[in-house]
This record gives C-alpha cells, structure tokens and sequence, in this order.
C-alpha cells in the first residue's frame, strides 16, 4: 500500500489559491459574481423607485391635495372677512348718520339714550375712520 497523504492545510495553501482562481475565472466564476453584484444594484435601484411611487401616491399625493384644500378654504374665509369688515364699516357709518339725524330732529335724544359703547375686544377690528367720537 502507499503511503498516507500528508494532510492539507488548505488556506495557507498557494497552490489551493491558484488552482481556485483559475478554475473561478475559467469557469465564469468571476462573471457570475459580477453579474449578481450589477443584479443586486439594478434590484435595489428599483425597490427604491418603487418605494418613492408608493410613497408619492400614498403620502405626498394626499397632503397635496389637503394643502390645495386648505388654500380654498383660506381664499373663502378671507373673502368672507373682507364681506365682515365691509359690512361692519356700512354699518357703523349708518348709524354715526342715524346719530346725527336724531341730534338734528331731537337733541335732548342722545342725552336721554345714549348710544352702547363699542367692546375692547372688537376695536381692533373696527375701521379707524369709522370710530366718530367713540368713548
């Protein structure tokens, strides 16, 4: 019988290295480790594009149109308050006018019914030129 084979350290092994190398590169070893890195990265880059459609459609698109929503609400409530303070300086000129004809008509009239005091908290909101000798 022959003698036993010495036993291998393969990893220290030159030849080990070599023979691999070559039988990867001669295989397509090489190729194949290339083309499942490149793989990978296509994979990813379209995980990741699919995530931004599905984040685009999911989150974004919504809040846009909450946003949109939002700015017509605010256009509405600004006309509206536009109407208000073109209302309310209407009104206070009728009645500086309604104030005037009853001083004319009756002059003992304010004196006798004074006219309401206007509230602190809606001075802010009242037209200067239509506070007329306000107390």
């Amino acid at each position: 019988m022959g003698e036993p084979m010495p036993p291998l350290d393969l990893l220290s092994s030159t030849e080990f290295w070599t023979s691999l190398l070559v039988a990867l590169v001669g295989g397509g070893g090489v190729g194949a480790i290339i083309g499942a890195v490149s793989s990978c990265r296509k994979d990813t880059a379209q995980i990741a594009a699919q995530a931004c459609d599905i984040l685009t459609d999911s989150v974004i698109k919504p809040l846009r149109e909450q946003v949109e929503s939002l700015e017509e609400q605010i256009q509405h409530l600004e006309s509206q308050q536009r109407k208000y303070f073109a209302l309310t300086a209407y009104t206070r000129s009728l009645f500086h006018w309604l104030q005037t004809f009853c001083e004319i008509i009756e002059p003992d009239f304010l004196a006798n019914h004074p006219k309401p005091r206007l509230p602190d908290e809606l001075r802010a909101d009242i037209a200067p030129e239509t506070l007329k000798e306000e107390s």
